[in-house]
């Protein structure tokens, strides 16, 4: 793939992110496993959300990293892209208390971001911080979609017990997410890469 079109997919992906999240939350039918996590420990700390944010994202990287996985300027870069354009999105997208308005919602927000996933997974710049633990488990053997439950599951479980926001649309998330990603990343023709046996 040519250096413009990993840079093209990477950018279409953060887009894609910036407007997914603010789907999930204006469905207020559940946020992002890691976001659970984020909100857990923004209630037994009074850490703010961002920094919250910011030192979680830290351990799942340096976590993805002793697994194998590689990161890439990108995964800097996106954290705080995406950081912005989500309160932009925010601003501008209505709040809505019908069904009718939040569960498409909840359902394009899951799929948007489902696609962008498998877009900056493959341009091999830098993904996020869940994307990266579940890069370190692939490189260690594991299948996609157990990876991704366990890159989602983990913090899902962890942000639950501190208190953190949970709904049906985070258990949709946690349990779509990695057959999504795993059909994705086929149709785009790539396969995470694997440590070779020692």
């Amino acid at each position: 793939m040519s250096r413009r079109a990993r840079l093209t997919r990477l950018v279409v992906s953060w887009l894609m992110v910036g407007l997914g999240v603010p789907l999930l939350v204006r469905s207020n039918l559940g946020v992002a496993p890691f976001d659970v996590l984020n909100t857990g420990l923004n209630e037994v700390t009074d850490l703010s959300f961002g920094l919250c944010f910011i030192l979680m994202s830290a351990v799942f990287f340096g976590s993805g990293y002793l697994l194998g996985a590689k990161l890439g300027w990108a995964c800097l870069g996106g954290t705080l892209t995406i950081g912005i354009m989500v309160n932009l999105v925010l601003r501008v997208l209505p709040e809505r208390d019908g069904l009718a308005f939040r569960v498409p919602c909840l359902v394009g927000g899951v799929m948007i971001i489902a696609v962008a996933i498998c877009l900056v997974v493959t341009t091999e710049l830098g993904p996020g911080p869940t994307e990266v633990v579940m890069l370190g488990l692939v490189n260690r053997g594991m299948g996609v979609v157990a990876a991704r439950w366990i890159s989602d599951g983990t913090p899902l479980a962890v942000g639950a017990a501190l208190g953190g926001s949970v709904g049906v649309g985070t258990v949709v998330f946690a349990l779509g997410m990695g057959p999504m990603v795993k059909f994705g990343l086929r149709r785009l023709g790539y396969t995470p890469p694997v440590a070779s046996p020692a």
